[in-house]
Order: structure tokens, then sequence, then C-alpha cells
């Protein structure tokens, strides 16, 4: 199918999404979600597991070939999946920040004065974006880089670097589609559906990673502790103790979904060869600290 047909697609989708009651579209994702979870049969999990990566073109190269050979026990189980071993390896230099997730680098913006971006002619305030203004200050003169998950991607989100996670803020909101089409249509969409902040304190800083849920997402769970699936509030959750997390340790995973947010102080530059469009993968060097002038 052509192009310009997806994003027909894409724009139609989205729109009779944002016009759907929240409530209404909370209902019908988790219902997506237990949908992905119920028990298959072997041979009906392995055809749906073959046509969904056809037509998605998703890299089965990267998946043990031992459990895709006997099939998963569920359609989440494989859209979660691990990776095999040696399929990423995670840059280990201590002045980098390595990308947290496989996806499409959308962009790199400047957290501007007050905790605002202005992504694509578009601001919105990063304390909306996180659920905390006096956390989002310490971002201002930092980078926002944001990476969009397509379907056909590995889902699990990672360390972006080594340090201590020292709160997750569970934020409530809507489910709509993260694609171009639907970022276009709702400019602060990423402060406006459901999110799952991860909060760290490493040698360079605080440093965020944004989870942003997205329409069929059936829930985001958290690596290091039992959170609740879609809060029904905002949730600030001191972790104590704080665990220490290794880079490349995992986070959480999207089961369906999603986009990531990173966030960080002042002093990081994107490395070079990378720009907005930019296939990236977990582990791979995305950001580095700047060298001192």
């Amino acid at each position: 199918m052509r192009s310009s047909d997806l994003s027909l697609r894409g724009r139609i989708a989205a729109a009779l999404i944002e016009r759907t009651p929240p409530k209404v579209a909370l209902a019908a994702s988790q219902a997506m979600g237990m949908a992905t979870r119920l028990p298959l049969p072997p041979g009906v999990c392995r055809a749906a597991v073959s046509a969904y990566s056809r037509y998605f073109s998703v890299d089965l190269a990267d998946v043990d070939q031992d459990q895709l050979a006997r099939g998963f026990p569920s359609f989440d189980a494989f859209f979660t999946r691990g990776l095999r071993d040696g399929a990423r390896s995670v840059d280990k230099r201590p002045e980098v920040l390595v990308s947290p997730s496989d996806g499409r680098l959308r962009e790199v913006a400047e957290v501007e004065a007050q905790g605002v971006v202005v992504a694509k002619g578009h601001a919105y305030a990063i304390g909306e974006l996180i659920g905390d203004s006096e956390l989002a200050s310490r971002f201002v003169g930092g980078l926002q880089a944001v990476i969009y998950l397509h379907p056909r991607d590995y889902h699990r989100v990672h360390a972006p670097i080594s340090g201590v996670a020292s709160r997750i803020i569970l934020i409530p909101g809507r489910l709509l589609p993260v694609n171009d089409a639907a970022v276009a249509r709702e400019p602060r969409l990423f402060a406006v559906n459901e999110r799952q902040v991860h909060v760290m304190s490493t040698d360079h800083g605080t440093v965020a990673v944004v989870m942003v849920a997205a329409f069929g997402v059936g829930h985001m769970s958290c690596g290091y502790r039992q959170v609740d699936a879609h809060p029904a509030q905002t949730q600030s959750l001191e972790l104590d103790p704080p665990p220490f997390l290794a880079k490349g340790d995992e986070l959480g995973v999207f089961h369906l979904g999603s986009t990531v947010v990173l966030l960080t102080e002042p002093g990081f530059e994107l490395v070079e060869g990378l720009g907005p469009d930019s296939r990236v993968e977990f582990g791979q060097a995305l950001l580095r600290r700047k060298e001192a002038s």
C-alpha cells in the first residue's frame, strides 16, 4: 500500500478515535489488551505472529529462535517479546546516554525557559508532561528526545544511563493514537495521553524517561516495581529503597503502543549522524555529554 494511502488511513483513524468519548476509548483499549493476553493454541498463535510479522515487516531475526519455533502462549507474549542474546549491544561509555528503545527518532528539541518545549511549531510545558512543575525546572536548557515505536518494533524500554530510580510518576489520561497524523492534530498529545514517568538520579543529573500510552495499549508495566494499570489519579511513588539500575536494565514494557520521551538536564547533545526520522535501536548511543569549553 502506498504511503499516501497509509497516511490517509492514519488521519481518518485518529479523527474517529479523537471523537470517541474517553471512557469508551479506554474501555475499547482495555478490551484489546485483554484479547491479546488470551491463551492461544500454539498453531493459532504461530499463524497470528506470522501474519502480523508479514504485514508490519517485523524482523524475526531479533527473536529467540527456539521460542519462535515453540510458539508464544498469547499474542501479548509475542508483542512484549524479549531479544535473543546478542541482538543488541549497549554502549557502555559513561558520557553517553543510549536509546531507551527501538523506534524512529521523531525530534530532539531544547527545553526552553519556563520548561517549555517548542517542537514543530507547537509549544507545551514539560511540567504538564511529567506531572511535576518543580521537577520540570531541572530540565530547562536540557534536551527532549522523542522516539516513536512502530508496531514492528521491540516494545521494551530500558535505562539510558546508569543511576538510581528515585521515583515513578503515574499519570492518567486519554489513549489517543500517537501516529504523525494524530500529533499534527493535537500538538499537546504527549501531555494528554496516559503516562508512566521513570525519574533517575545519575552522575549527569536527573534523567526522566516518559512512556506515553496510545490507543490499543492494554497497559504499561514497570520492570522494577508493580504499579497500577490505568491509574485513576496521578500517583508520585517515592522508591524506598531506590533501586540502582545499570545502563540497559529494563524500565518498563508497552503492552501495545507507543512513544518514549527522554528528558535530560543541560549539557547534552545529539550524537553525530542522528537527526529527525533516524531509525534508532535500544542500546545505541543517542546523546552524549558536551565537552567542556
